[in-house]
């Protein structure tokens, strides 16, 4: 099913996020309409979905609509929550067979109704599934995020002498039900993280692939896997350290 050894198997990420970068692009240099590059683009997110579960990644995050994406034509994001719509619905019947959980993050009430509908109606269906955990990012912003946390921390009637830690903090995210990321996958070549999980980032692993979105398939996947496996997470740490204390410098979310 595919190329990894015993040992790449032993060290996958648990928790994959995906920047999927490139439609655009992808469908310019086709001739083609920005739309049909979208449209190819969701049909890679079922390639990569099976692949990541298939292989056992238990958490992927997707990034499929940020909030700055707001600024784009109207019939651009029409488009894309119609294909939202049309996905979810379509994929509702694989994700209860596979026992998929789909979460989201972002500003649900930023979506037309009809797409918000269509998330909440899919987060209720699958809220028991507890084998595989998939997550979109929707109308998200991490610097949103963050704003919201810091303002539900000062309403939050909690013990005044409760130290803020990251801990603390971070169960006032959106992801709190989420370990952090151990590999951010961004494609289409772009180097930067565009407002993504910033704080959750902060020790996780940096894949740039130079494919565009819907041409970032199983192959290219398992590629960004096995370099992972191969990488050194030190988490502030020496080497040598690590040798002889191999956990990270702090825990991760549960």
């Amino acid at each position: 099913m595919h190329d990894l050894t015993p040992d790449d198997m032993e060290r996958l990420p648990r928790h994959v996020a995906i920047i999927m970068d490139g439609n655009g692009r992808w469908a310019r240099s086709r001739g083609k309409p920005r739309l049909f590059g979208h449209r190819n683009g969701v049909e890679n997110v079922r390639t990569v979905v099976n692949t990541a579960f298939k292989i056992g990644v238990p958490y992927l995050t997707l990034y499929a609509f940020s909030t700055e994406n707001q600024n784009r034509p109207g019939d651009e994001k029409s488009g894309l929550m119609r294909l939202l719509e049309e996905f979810l619905k379509r994929e509702l019947k694989t994700l209860m067979g596979d026992r998929i959980r789909l979460r989201a993050i972002g500003d649900l009430d930023g979506l037309p109704d009809f797409a918000r509908n269509a998330v909440k109606h899919t987060i209720e269906k699958t809220k028991e599934n507890e084998d595989w955990n998939l997550t979109l990012a929707l109308n998200y912003g991490s610097r949103q995020e963050v704003l919201r946390a810091i303002q539900s921390f000062a309403a939050d009637d909690r013990d005044p002498d409760i130290e803020l830690d990251w801990p603390t903090f971070s169960r006032y995210l959106e992801t709190k039900d989420l370990p952090d990321p151990d590999l951010i996958i961004r494609t289409s070549g772009e180097f930067r993280l565009s407002n993504f999980l910033l704080l959750q980032a902060a020790y996780a692993e940096i894949f740039v692939s130079p494919l565009h979105w819907p041409d970032f398939g199983r192959d290219a996947f398992v590629d960004a896997l096995k370099d992972y496996t191969r990488r050194e997470r030190r988490f502030g740490k020496t080497s040598d350290q690590l040798t002889t204390s191999p956990e990270p410098a702090f825990p991760a979310n549960p």
